[in-house]
């Protein structure tokens, strides 16, 4: 009997039994036999690889590591987000079709690797944790950007679609003194702002950061602000009419708003379908993470490391589905993997068999499993042809009377 975990020859590969062209990118490889080196604990060891490193490196009398303790203000950071990665159903789809038109049995551990190998054959699930308070995730309809609150979103979509959300007319009109001792002057644009000192300072600054794009807050970009006291350059830019501007929402300009915050405060109060998307749950792709506000993706970078926290969920997805299908679900090997198979298993009894599958079956019941290519060179069947040999294991195996694994193992049921 051939061992699971043996390489396979490389001059079986003529004889390889599953073709997945019609896959295209998919390639379910046979991994479902894996050995994990052992690590060696004998007795005697000079403790741990750590201990022995510091010995090497400090002599032998080097003391016990100082342990420290993590500062309250470096705890870890509580998860805002709850994940989990379920396979597209139009991929899965592929897969069962493959398994049907092939009769091989796949590992469900083939399966799932398959699938989370490419972020293109899975979607990403997005909850808030359990146990707080209802929380919407909201999609803006524009550009399908995922974010946590309408807040985001809304400021999302004023700093980078300001033309495709609002329209905009002149409400004030103001001629500037030319006795100012000091101005502001935007570090991005290099336009000229009023004094803080000036009536309408907050506000101008306001629409400078909305009509420019720039996404930083009111009080950040504060901040940034250069101080200028050149008295021509502010003489020059007091000859021009300060514009302070009324807004309306694209498809709504009866409605008028006298301030960026008066916006703002309309956009998040305005009727769901006309800007955002907003739902419990969130699902992206998950080749389209970008698509997820930084936050979110920031969070799922960390989650999709630790492959622990979402392999089961995964598993278990890809097994209700193949049930449904009414695809069998069995265990082998000496470790009892699962695998699935497009066929039931069934006995070699009353099902009358030509001859050629009666000498396949006879050779079958003699061994416990045999390589695809060692049963086409058995000396039994040394005289028949091999292409009548593959079509006749290929109709045993879909009949349910052979188990033909990825790997190429063949076993009479």
């Amino acid at each position: 009997m051939e061992k699971e975990d043996r390489k396979e020859d490389p001059a079986n590969r003529p004889f390889e039994p599953i073709d997945l062209s019609s896959l295209e990118d998919i390639d379910i490889e046979p991994e479902w036999v894996k050995k994990a080196s052992p690590t060696n604990y004998e007795k005697g060891d000079p403790g741990t690889k750590h201990e022995r490193r510091r010995k090497s490196e400090h002599g032998e009398k080097a003391g016990p590591r100082k342990r420290f303790s993590r500062s309250p203000n470096r705890q870890k950071p509580l998860n805002q987000f709850s994940f989990s990665i379920q396979p597209k159903g139009e991929v899965l789809q592929r897969i069962k079709d493959e398994m049907r038109k092939t009769g091989v049995s796949y590992g469900l551990s083939e399966i799932c690797d398959t699938i989370s190998s490419s972020p293109q054959r899975y979607n990403v699930i997005i909850n808030f944790p359990e146990g707080e308070e209802v929380r919407h995730f909201v999609t803006t309809k524009i550009d399908n950007k995922i974010f946590p609150s309408k807040e985001k979103a809304v400021e999302h979509l004023l700093a980078n679609y300001s033309t495709k959300v609002f329209v905009r007319e002149v409400e004030l009109e103001v001629n500037l003194s030319n006795n100012f001792q000091y101005a502001y002057q935007c570090p991005q644009t290099k336009a000229l702002l009023p004094p803080n000192n000036y009536h309408y300072h907050e506000e101008i600054v306001r629409q400078h950061l909305l009509l420019n794009g720039i996404s930083d807050s009111y009080k950040a970009y504060a901040k940034k602000l250069v101080k200028v006291d050149d008295s021509e350059k502010i003489a020059e830019w007091t000859q021009k009419p300060l514009h302070v501007y009324r807004f309306a929402i694209m498809g709504n300009e009866p409605l008028w708003h006298k301030s960026v915050e008066q916006l703002k405060q309309a956009c998040m109060h305005e009727p769901s379908a006309t800007l955002f998307e907003v739902n419990k749950s969130a699902k992206i792709s998950g080749d389209c993470l970008s698509l997820a506000g930084s936050s979110i993706a920031d969070q799922f970078k960390v989650f999709l490391r630790q492959k622990s926290s979402w392999l089961n969920s995964l598993f278990s997805s890809c097994l209700i589905n193949l049930k449904k299908s009414n695809f069998a679900i069995f265990k082998y090997s000496d470790k009892k993997r699962t695998f699935a198979s497009a066929y039931r298993k069934v006995k070699v009894g009353e099902v009358p068999l030509n001859k050629i599958a009666e000498k396949i079956v006879a050779v079958l019941g003699k061994l416990d499993e045999i390589k695809k290519v060692a049963l086409l060179n058995h000396e039994d069947l040394k005289e028949i042809d091999k292409k009548n040999l593959l079509i006749e294991l290929k109709w045993l195996t879909k009949e349910g009377f052979v188990t033909e694994f990825s790997n190429g193992i063949l076993v009479l049921n």
